[in-house]
């Protein structure tokens, strides 16, 4: 398997030395959001402890950041990509974290062999944290349902008190955050545990490109709108319609900001 590689620099708590990580030809590398939940870890790791699930490892940079605490004890990750879970568990071993993360393959919280199933069902009800950093969109929808997969299984798996980590970048809006809490009672939202500034919406990225143009048809369905920022005047908002419309015009990204949310389990 062709692979390259990037290296991580990661905040001081999760140590020294930086992160390699070795990522199938092809696949993303680390992104903004990567980088931010990385910051979330870090800010946040007198929470990280005892037993935690990474939903949608990749090549495992977050499972292998959060297994460098102290207090973790082991991490589960699970990742529906064979190549990333073979490039997860490499990096692991590269890493020095082979002896407490461990992935699995797996669509969602659905386990494709036995042994994975039997891994996860140990979890249930058991589990301290949990890091979410779903793909940026998808293109049907709004592009918000795996972070409504992802807290609908945290409530499952997450014991009384535990936090969950999810990426949710600003465009989505306070609408669909405040849905989440809705949809899923039992989660109380604490806030934002790391975000970036305003920066451009990669339109070089042609999913993200695709993601805009999926929102705008969602806000043409009638659906919520989008709070994207206006690249002429950061300070006001702007619908997906008419970021849209305005990269078509002039070529310019609109603005959001990458963040990684704080979720608390209180059960139900």
């Amino acid at each position: 398997m062709a692979q390259d590689s990037t290296e991580i620099t990661v905040p001081p708590p999760l140590g020294p030395d930086p992160i390699r990580i070795h990522h199938p030809e092809g696949a993303f590398v680390p992104t903004p959001a990567s980088r931010v939940a990385l910051e979330a870890i870090a800010a946040q790791a007198t929470r990280f402890r005892g037993r935690g699930l990474d939903w949608g490892s990749g090549s495992g940079l977050l499972a292998i950041a959060a297994a460098r605490l102290a207090g973790v004890a082991e991490v589960l990750g699970l990742e529906l990509d064979p190549r990333g879970v073979a490039a997860a568990t490499e990096n692991a071993r590269r890493n020095g974290a082979a002896d407490k993360v461990r992935f699995v393959e797996s669509d969602s919280f659905d386990p494709l062999s036995a042994a994975g199933r039997r891994a996860l069902a140990g979890f249930r009800g058991s589990t301290h944290f949990m890091i979410a950093n779903p793909p940026s969109s998808s293109p049907v929808g709004d592009g918000f349902e795996m972070r409504r997969v992802v807290v609908r299984g945290a409530s499952r798996y997450l014991r009384p008190g535990g936090l969950l980590l999810l990426s949710v970048s600003s465009q989505y809006g306070e609408g669909r955050m405040a849905g989440l809490l809705c949809a899923t009672p039992g989660f109380r939202i604490e806030g934002v545990g790391a975000t970036t500034d305003l920066v451009p919406f990669d339109m070089e990225r042609p999913d993200l490109r695709r993601d805009v143009r999926t929102y705008a048809r969602e806000e043409e369905r009638g659906g919520l709108t989008y709070a994207f920022r206006d690249p002429r005047s950061p300070e006001r908002s702007m619908t997906a319609i008419e970021a849209w419309s305005h990269f078509q015009a002039t070529g310019e990204s609109p603005l959001s900001r990458w963040q990684s949310h704080l979720l608390v389990w209180e059960g139900r």
